[in-house]
């Protein structure tokens, strides 16, 4: 297979999304829209006719050119409708150029590293919504189901916010503290995700007071737990868990996946678990 290394400037956006649309596991983040929010320099390692693609988030930091996994961005590596043998996936890493001295990316979750370099597993929950919401329903945890009735209890309103600049500005307020440049590119991510129909924000409110919210990104058969975030008010009204109950409720008896994501944080893991995602 010829595998040819192309900047940003050479890529072809409608061959390589359509790639990513008809690959068996496209997501979300390996769009070119996407990767030009997250990682603006990105390259990558194309195969001649667009049918592999492999996307490198190329940064550069203290004059030393690298390749580091952006953020809001879980996993990227190979991609592709056809088959992915771990053969394959090596012989695309082993094109990385030599210019890149320091690597450190994810690789999607169907891509089987086999090779020398230094590598760590890690976890990403998802739940299956191909079942009834009843049914889905008796995989939550007792804690799960107890932290959902006191949300119930206390009259937590979960409603879809058609306004990003509201969720831009609650997640601001309450979310991960980043500095000022991160928080440009997050309004750029959320501006266009949810002005583009990938994706939709859902609030919790109580007593007409926002209190947690999240936004769902949606491509490629999955529902994302992409951002969210509770304001201590929303916490002690357990305001996250009635989110999640309302979007499985929402999407249940489909063909989705609703991907939490992962989490090395023990309490946020369970939080998932607690609704039945499964590593």
């Amino acid at each position: 297979m010829v595998i040819n290394y192309l900047e940003r400037s050479a890529i072809d956006d409608t061959l390589w999304n359509n790639c990513i649309s008809e690959s068996f596991n496209g997501i979300v983040y390996a769009y070119t829209w996407y990767l030009d929010i997250v990682s603006p320099n990105w390259t990558a390692l194309v195969s001649n006719d667009y049918s592999y693609v492999f996307p490198l988030p190329a940064f550069n930091r203290f004059n030393v050119d690298m390749l580091l996994q952006p953020l809001f961005t879980q996993q990227l590596g190979l991609f592709s409708a056809n088959q992915i043998t771990s053969e394959i996936l090596n012989e695309f890493i082993q094109q990385i150029p030599q210019k890149f001295k320091y690597i450190n990316i994810h690789l999607n979750t169907t891509n089987k590293y086999c090779g020398t370099a230094e590598s760590i597993d890690r976890i990403t929950y998802q739940l299956y919504l191909v079942q009834s919401y009843s049914k889905i329903q008796e995989s939550y945890s007792q804690n799960t189901r107890r932290n959902i009735l006191k949300a119930i209890a206390f009259g937590v309103d979960v409603i879809k916010i058609e306004s990003s600049v509201v969720f831009i500005d609650f997640y601001r307020n309450h979310g991960v503290k980043f500095k000022k440049p991160k928080y440009t590119q997050i309004e750029k991510l959320i501006n266009f995700l949810s002005e583009n129909g990938h994706g939709e924000i859902i609030g919790a409110y109580f007593r007409g007071e926002l209190c947690a919210a999240t936004l769902i990104v949606k491509g490629n058969g999955k529902l994302i737990y992409l951002f969210a975030s509770s304001s201590s008010l929303g916490l002690q009204k357990r305001a996250m868990f009635a989110i999640v109950d309302q979007i499985i409720r929402w999407n249940s008896e489909s063909h989705l996946v609703l991907d939490f994501e992962g989490s090395i944080i023990p309490s946020i893991a369970r939080f998932y678990a607690g609704f039945g995602a499964k590593p």
